[in-house]
């Protein structure tokens, strides 16, 4: 199930991620933090590239139901999310947390087509938030 096809077999047909779901100013705040654009746009780009993994972690934790495994998934996925500015993942990955808390690992696992959604349209999408990004932090405050 390395193929992300496979992990995402049952999302919803995919949109493109629209200026309003990326926070830009999110991944603003986190340029100027580290008063340097490049490793921005580096977590970003490492944060596209492991979404379908992570979304396979969460999928496999969820149908074992194995809370540990799954909740180490989500928050590592909704911790990511919000540093990047992907508020619609934070906020699936949000919803997710609190049905595994509760251990409803049934309507968690029914809650995960939408999570799943979230994330394919970040991922095909990801070349063009990087280029937007990357001009976006160019343009900032003092660069």
């Amino acid at each position: 199930m390395s193929d992300w096809r496979a992990v995402t077999s049952h999302a919803e047909p995919h949109r493109t991620p629209t200026d309003s779901v990326l926070e830009s100013c999110t991944l603003q705040a986190l340029a100027e933090e580290l008063d340097d654009s490049a490793p921005a746009i580096s977590f970003l780009s490492t944060y596209l590239s492991m979404l379908p993994g992570r979304i396979l972690r969460i999928s496999t934790g969820l149908c074992l139901h194995d809370a540990d495994a799954s909740m180490d998934a989500v928050l590592s996925l909704r911790i990511s999310s919000a540093m990047v500015g992907a508020v619609e993942t934070e906020n699936r990955c949000r919803a997710i947390e609190n049905m595994i808390r509760e251990h409803h690992f049934d309507s968690a696992v029914l809650a995960l087509p939408a999570l799943q959604n979230s994330t394919e349209r970040w991922f095909v999408a990801g070349p063009q938030l990087l280029a937007k990004a990357h001009e976006s932090l160019r343009q900032g405050p003092g660069h």
